[in-house]
């Protein structure tokens, strides 16, 4: 006798269904956070390099030495 749950499959069709959804919904908050991995492979040498003159831990002399060594 089917009683309209989870597609034919009862009560574990339900839970089925129920953890399905719950998978998705996780990836798709993952996926609209970045995931936590592509911010670690976005720091390129010469993006880090921008970041430390922005803070100013570095002088415009050393970051511009530093740029033309690491475009060679």
């Amino acid at each position: 006798m089917m009683m309209g749950y989870g597609f034919g499959f009862g009560m574990f069709g339900l839970v089925i269904n129920f953890l399905l959804i719950l998978g998705v919904v996780y990836w798709v908050i993952k996926w609209v956070r970045g995931g936590g991995e592509s911010r670690i492979s976005d720091n390129t040498p010469e993006r880090i390099l921008n970041e430390r003159f922005a803070r100013g831990e570095i002088t415009e002399e050393e970051y511009l030495r530093m740029k033309s060594i690491l475009r060679d």
